[in-house]
């Protein structure tokens, strides 16, 4: 199993910024899911994080077959956007970081158990390749519906 390691991603800012999520580990909650968190928000409310999951079958009884066993890997971006406030309050307190909403991102690999590295490779490069095709930018950045 490799160790979990930094993920650096730049956001699309006119002048990007590199964010730098750190390993935070397995959720307590569900053991498939492990976490990563890009802390530099001012508080924790406004941390952007990533979840990385994986899910396998059931161990396989006697006389199954792979027909309809699948392992999927979900991999989301949480990205928590903070409601501006103003900078205090009459008296002077500072009000404390609200959130306002959470864009997300789910990417799902559905992979038959038979499936081989050089099936995984593909299917993971060409996800890589279509988040970047023209289509998808259009119907995901500008909330165009193809026609």
């Amino acid at each position: 199993m490799p160790a979990a390691t930094s993920i650096v991603l730049a956001d699309a800012q006119a002048t990007p910024v590199n964010h730098t999520f750190i390993p935070l580990g397995v959720d307590p909650k569900d053991n498939t899911v492990f976490w990563f968190e890009d802390q530099s928000q001012a508080s924790m409310i406004g941390y952007w994080r990533i979840s990385i999951q994986l899910k396998r079958p059931q161990q396989a009884t006697r006389g199954q077959d792979s027909t309809n066993r699948v392992v999927r890997a979900v991999v989301g971006l949480h990205e928590p956007i903070l409601e501006n406030l103003s900078s205090s309050t009459m008296t002077g307190i500072v009000p404390a970081p609200t959130l306002a909403y959470i864009p997300r991102s789910f990417t799902e690999y559905v992979m038959p158990e038979r499936t081989s590295l050089e099936d995984r490779k593909s299917l993971r490069k060409m996800t890589y390749t279509l988040q970047a095709n023209a289509n998808v930018l259009s119907v995901v950045e500008t909330l165009q519906s193809l026609s």
